[in-house]
């Protein structure tokens, strides 16, 4: 999808829901097998990355009935770090926690963390359009203009469509970083509501994704043939290889298994 088109889209109000209401089944109709992480992410492309919301998906269908947004936390994030690297990795993070809680959130709570995002993608140097973009969600959820359903579907098209256009002013890495910072999170988050409820037996299905990571390290381990020095990027790799060998496990994960996932993905969180 063009970037102009999902901002005509955006202008037009974009009248299907994210989660449209589910029209009665038919007697008949047989049962879906459930949805798993591994079914979400195998294309070679920027759609080979869940989005929070489908990483949110996953997790109900897992039979695990956490709302992430209730274990997200304040990470304190540093806005004065100028790195490109640092600070896409905390754009992508902000991305999944404002989707997150796009329907629990007050209007300033999530106007705030629009705000956030606008930041961090302006620093990027993402461009007027997409800044506009954002600014026209800010002030239709300030007038309440749109529905907390319609909302959640124009900002996750906004994440899996537009942003994964943007240039950056060339800079390659950058919408995987982004990409990144929002799996991250949210693989943070999946691994915590999996070890708050003691469901072990669900973890390959929602923690193994090789391909995802591997999308990941292409990008995180050179640009233009040099590799970088940055501490965020560096810890970033060493924390996606260690993923790697967990999801090249061909045991099933364990507690000690979720509990690194906790601390790889919270060591880079820290440091943002």
């Amino acid at each position: 999808m063009r970037f102009g088109i999902v901002i005509a889209l955006f202008a037009l109000g974009c009248p299907q829901p994210s989660e449209p209401p589910a029209a009665p089944a038919p007697a008949e109709k047989a049962a879906e097998p459930p949805v798993t992480m591994a079914d979400l992410g195998t294309a070679e492309s920027t759609a080979i990355v869940p989005s929070p919301v489908e990483t949110q998906r996953a997790l109900t269908a897992a039979g695990i009935e956490t709302e992430l947004h209730t274990l997200i936390t304040d990470h304190g994030f540093d806005a004065s770090l100028q790195d490109p690297d640092a600070t896409a990795v905390r754009t992508g993070v902000l991305l999944a926690d404002t989707l997150l809680t796009v329907k629990p959130s007050t209007n300033e709570e999530l106007k705030g963390r629009l705000s956030s995002v606008r930041d961090g993608l302006n620093k990027l140097q993402g461009g007027a359009d997409i800044d506009k973009t954002l600014a026209d969600l800010s002030e239709r959820i300030g007038n309440e203009s749109v529905t907390r359903d319609q909302l959640l579907y124009e900002f996750d098209t906004l994440a899996g469509a537009a942003i994964p256009e943007l240039k950056f002013n060339g800079r390659e890495r950058i919408v995987p970083l982004i990409q990144a910072g929002s799996w991250l999170e949210a693989a943070n988050l999946v691994a915590k509501a999996v070890k708050a409820k003691g469901k072990a037996d669900a973890a390959d299905a929602l923690l193994k994704q090789p391909a995802v990571v591997d999308y990941f390290l292409r990008y995180v381990k050179a640009e233009g043939g040099q590799k970088t020095t940055e501490a965020v990027a560096t810890k970033l790799e060493s924390s996606l290889n260690e993923l790697k060998a967990l999801a090249e496990k061909k045991e099933a994960l364990t507690a000690e298994d979720i509990d690194k996932v906790i601390q790889v993905t919270d060591d880079v969180l820290a440091l943002l």
